[in-house]
């Protein structure tokens, strides 16, 4: 990898608070808990120097949404005290403003760019696997680019980018067995990620 996972690149301003109420959040833990079962999140000491991988969000308005917290992949099952509410991303600045009982994930600035390319959006799915990722082109995957690092101005770009181009999962070719997924609704984008996950098999033989 080029890149430290799990480490935040962006410049944080982050107001600590009591964990957040939000019916946003009973999606969230479901699919956190379903797509951790499946290893596309987790934390293992075999992979990316032992830091935890995956994330997800949801939007609350425009420019807000709840993304769960740095390092949170590792855990099978989370709760609200598990997710940080964005208020504000400056991607052009490199800049987070953000509450909650914890900091945001350090792919937080890739979500915000998923919610500004694609007003319809409402969640976003950031899992890791190298099976998909190396079968990109055969499950027809935009793709950013291997130079482009995660957690970066650069990949937030890209990321808005593939989606102005066609609405679908991205894989980052960067960011080490990086797949991010996007829908409507957080059950739509959880059954992306499950689609993608049942045709390897196939791809595999």
């Amino acid at each position: 990898m080029s890149e430290q996972e799990g480490v935040i690149q962006f410049t944080l301003s982050h107001r600590s608070c009591d964990a957040l109420q939000h019916p946003e959040l009973k999606t969230l833990i479901y699919w956190h808990q379903r797509i951790h079962a499946l290893k596309l999140i987790g934390q293992s000491p075999s992979r990316y120097d032992g830091f935890a991988f995956g994330n997800m969000s949801h939007r609350i308005s425009k420019d807000e949404f709840l993304v769960s917290g740095t390092q949170t992949g590792g855990f099978s099952q989370l709760s609200a005290k598990h997710y940080a509410y964005i208020d504000h991303c400056d991607i052009t600045n490199n800049h987070v403003q953000s509450h909650g009982p914890i900091k945001p994930s350090s792919e937080c600035m890739s979500h915000a760019a998923v919610y500004s390319a694609s007003p319809s959006t409402m969640a976003a799915i950031h899992i890791h696997n190298p099976d998909i990722w190396q079968q990109h082109h055969a499950l027809q995957l935009s793709t950013t680019a291997a130079n482009i690092e995660y957690g970066t101005p650069a990949m937030a770009n890209a990321v808005l980018h593939c989606i102005k181009q066609s609405p679908q999962c991205i894989a980052m070719l960067g960011h080490e067995d990086g797949i991010i997924c996007f829908a409507d609704d957080m059950n739509s984008a959880g059954k992306k990620i499950l689609a993608l996950h049942a045709k390897i098999p196939s791809l595999k033989k």
